[in-house]
């Protein structure tokens, strides 16, 4: 899915804190959705080498953003 030229303009157009306001409600929205990363279950001595590191970037993502 492509951002439309006009929500583009609208954005660019926005002032500091109107860009910060969006940003939050953005970063809320997301936060609702479920994530599709790997599950404990998809882990196994099998995987090829890129799920591996995928795995491992995953991991890393989530325990830098544990309090």
């Amino acid at each position: 899915m492509s951002i439309h030229p006009k929500l583009k303009a609208l954005v660019r157009d926005l002032d500091g804190d109107a860009l910060s306001e969006l940003s939050r409600l953005v970063a809320s929205e997301l936060g609702r959705q479920p994530k599709a990363g790997f599950q404990i279950d998809h882990i196994h001595p099998r995987m090829t080498a890129a799920d591996k590191e995928r795995a491992a970037t995953e991991i890393a993502q989530v325990l830098k953003e544990r309090p």
